[in-house]
């Protein structure tokens, strides 16, 4: 697990929580988790931001707000699929946050929270990683190869080019450090005819997104799922900003008619770019190059102040994007669907 920011690891909801005996189970990230009872968690998200596993000592305005509404927002447009979240019984289109806020007076902020139903024992134990175009960490692989996961695809295409369908890449789940990519049989192997299954579920899914978001000018370029196939529940955030990479469709053209260019992502992309440009007293340029189980990086990278101009333009691409997405603005959604 990524270490937190002293600073960053509790605030006044947490000890409000507690004070009202709803003790925080988990930490990730961006989330905390609390047990509301037997099948049930609260998951709130925080401003936390990070880059290249290490959580940065700086919040994202906002930005929490727009992964907890996004992940609303496709669990309710694409309901056909089974997802973790927790309808409300007061009013179908809001999630069962609702309800706890009203009915057991407890003020949670709902524009943060959803209650969905524990996956913890039950989640597959790798990162179920898609991809509708080629890029990202298995490119290098790729080029050299032409196989992805295990699976040979058309060969030498530019990186970010689209792929005839999408390949699925799982990598496992890594309680400290980086991801390491596996073949797709890594997976099948340990999962079986109900792995199969559900990567079919996750494949519809995704593809019923892309088309959805294609036609709003945004590309989804690849995303990344967790869930559980003995459940066939798609669990944690998805088809979000942090788990996915998306794409202007316009500058993706542009940038795949212009050899040596790349498209500009909409994400933290530009707390990426700021974090490889932080020289360093270890030798290198970057944060991209340190290691986060390495103590004496850890504490550097967590003195770092990210510059105000970084924060207002990432919060502005998130909420970009959630305008796009939705054709809302994040407060009226807030507002008509999710009963803020």
């Amino acid at each position: 697990m990524s270490k937190i920011p002293e600073r960053l690891q509790k605030n006044k909801l947490t000890d409000y929580l507690a004070s009202k005996g709803i003790e925080m189970i988990g930490q990730g990230k961006v989330r905390n988790t609390f047990r509301v009872d037997e099948k049930s968690l609260l998951v709130v998200a925080s401003d936390r931001i990070s880059i290249f596993d290490f959580v940065l000592n700086a919040e994202i305005p906002r930005k929490g707000e727009v992964l907890t509404a996004l992940t609303h927002f496709w669990g309710n447009t694409l309901d056909a699929f089974f997802t973790h979240l927790r309808k409300s019984d007061i009013e179908p289109l809001y999630n069962a946050a609702y309800d706890f806020r009203r009915l057991k007076g407890i003020a949670i902020p709902l524009e943060r929270c959803l209650i969905v139903y524990d996956l913890s024992n039950e989640l597959d134990g790798y990162e179920l990683i898609f991809r509708a175009h080629i890029g990202g960490s298995v490119y290098s692989v790729y080029i050299k190869t032409g196989i992805v996961a295990g699976q040979a695809i058309t060969p030498d295409l530019p990186e970010w080019s689209k792929l005839e369908k999408p390949v699925f890449t799982p990598s496992t789940k890594a309680e400290s450090g980086h991801d390491i990519n596996v073949d797709a049989d890594v997976y099948f192997e340990a999962y079986g005819d109900t792995g199969q299954g559900f990567i079919k579920t996750l494949q519809d899914f995704y593809a019923a997104a892309y088309e959805y978001a294609e036609k709003q000018g945004i590309l989804i370029l690849d995303t990344k799922f967790e869930g559980s196939s003995r459940l066939g529940l798609i669990g944690d955030e998805f088809l979000t900003p942090d788990s996915s990479r998306f794409c202007d469709a316009e500058d993706w053209k542009q940038a795949m008619a212009t050899p040596g260019v790349k498209p500009k992502f909409m994400d933290k992309q530009f707390v990426r770019e700021w974090g490889m440009k932080i020289q360093t007293p270890f030798g290198v340029t970057g944060i991209n190059k340190l290691d986060p189980e390495n103590l004496e990086h850890l504490d550097f990278v967590h003195s770092l102040e990210v510059p105000a101009d970084v924060i207002k333009t990432t919060t502005g691409k998130y909420l970009e994007i959630f305008f796009r997405l939705t054709n809302m603005t994040l407060d009226d959604y807030q507002r008509e669907m999710m009963g803020v």
